[in-house]
């Protein structure tokens, strides 16, 4: 079952993208859902995570600093950032941070969906590649 955190500074949003998804059918559960980047980061650093849904601007550290600190704790975790801001230069920071999806508010539930089916399925391809690396070293 892969493990998601929900990071969002507005609890009505982060009601949303629980309520959207049918977790279970994705074959993921929310694990966490927090309101600022710090929390964000003692969640990553209590619990593994794979996939972090996350805002860009949150009290404590904003989204990219959560990413860049996260990275360091969890290099394998996969991101999709929402945001409210058409900000051209964020997202291509990001991208450069490794998130995978930039999704703009309000949330649309089907890019959302298509969103997590690709972050789960490079999620997949990173771990089974990481096993079968590690089988060879036997």
């Amino acid at each position: 079952m892969i493990k998601v955190l929900i990071a969002d500074d507005e609890l009505k949003v982060c009601q949303l993208i629980n309520f959207l998804v049918d977790w279970q059918a994705l074959g993921m559960k929310v694990v966490a859902i927090v309101h600022n980047g710090v929390d964000a980061i003692h969640a990553i650093k209590e619990h593994k995570r794979n996939i972090i849904i996350n805002d860009n601007r949150m009290p404590g550290c904003d989204g990219l600093e959560m990413i860049e600190q996260a990275n360091q704790l969890e290099p394998d975790l996969e991101y999709i950032i929402i945001s409210g801001y058409r900000q051209f230069d964020y997202a291509k920071k990001a991208i450069s941070y490794g998130v995978s999806n930039y999704l703009l508010k309000p949330i649309d539930k089907n890019e959302l969906i298509v969103s997590l089916e690709k972050v789960k399925a490079h999620y997949l391809e990173k771990t089974e590649q990481l096993s079968k690396d590690e089988k060879l070293k036997l």
